[in-house]
């Protein structure tokens, strides 16, 4: 057979089909593309909430008479705590004590093992901006705080007792008071950076002698029963208990018994601010 002969207009359409056919063919081979990943729509996450504010500082009060030979020392916890409320009228208050004769008894006993609990207590309930007054009042012998209730002597406090009580409490501002003799003793044992230690004597003294024939300890009146005495620093409250000690025993011939303080590092932040400002002190 002859080969076909074609115009060039008719080649020209031939060329075109032949090319729209190879495309077809092409794209009826070709593979779809594939779907673009999913991608999860990212859901937002809720801020968290602020942290609740801090709660306001408190003083914790532990006052402990623990001695049933003499009114006066359930009377020194007594005066001590109206100095405290004076600071911080929402103060919390924990009061033990053997009392004398005639005395009230709806306190809990002031015994070896209610020392160590409430202190236990008080640790666990203190807050940072949390403040501690420790305060003690009985008789002593060297290196020993007597307790003693109804006339029947019990188990006595020793220096390492109260530390132990108090190493719970070491970031926590505490301000001990012991009025009692020989308890000077303490100071030593109980030294901390963030602690402030008074004492009624040195190691070796005494305190009038060990009477008590009033309605309180004589340093435990110089120190809480100072008028005007919540705007002075710690140390100038001290001090100004020093001078008037000093000043009875000289009137009445007694041999000095020297109270002692000491004062932490940390302590002086504090130590160095009025008593009522305690609870503002860094």
């Amino acid at each position: 057979m002859p080969p076909l002969l074609l115009f060039p207009a008719a080649r020209w359409r031939l060329i075109q089909a032949s090319a729209l056919a190879l495309t077809l063919a092409l794209v009826g081979c070709a593979q779809p593309a594939p779907a673009p990943p999913h991608k999860p729509v990212p859901i937002a996450t809720p801020a968290p909430p602020p942290p609740p504010p801090e709660p306001p500082g408190r003083i914790i009060f532990a006052g402990f008479a623990m001695h049933s030979q003499a009114k006066a020392f359930r009377n020194d916890v007594l005066l001590a705590e109206q100095r405290v409320k004076e600071i911080d009228p929402n103060a919390l208050m924990l009061k033990l004590a053997n009392p004398a004769r005639d005395q009230p008894t709806d306190w809990p006993q002031a015994t070896a093992e209610n020392f160590a609990l409430v202190m236990s207590k008080t640790a666990e309930v203190a807050r940072p901006r949390d403040r501690v007054l420790l305060f003690i009042s009985t008789h002593s012998n060297p290196g020993l705080l007597n307790i003693s209730a109804g006339g029947k002597n019990l188990q006595p406090l020793t220096p390492q007792a109260l530390s132990d009580a108090l190493a719970p409490l070491n970031k926590v501002p505490v301000l001990v008071v012991l009025s009692a003799c020989y308890s000077g003793a303490f100071v030593e044992p109980l030294k901390a950076p963030n602690r402030v230690v008074i004492t009624a004597t040195d190691a070796r003294r005494t305190s009038f002698q060990c009477k008590y024939g009033g309605n309180h300890t004589p340093f435990a009146e110089a120190l809480f029963g100072q008028a005007g005495g919540a705007s002075l620093s710690v140390s100038d409250w001290m001090g100004e208990a020093q001078k008037s000690i000093a000043a009875q025993e000289k009137r009445r011939k007694l041999p000095a018994s020297q109270p002692r303080i000491f004062v932490g590092e940390e302590a002086k932040a504090w130590a160095n601010q009025p008593l009522k400002h305690w609870l503002q002190a860094p």
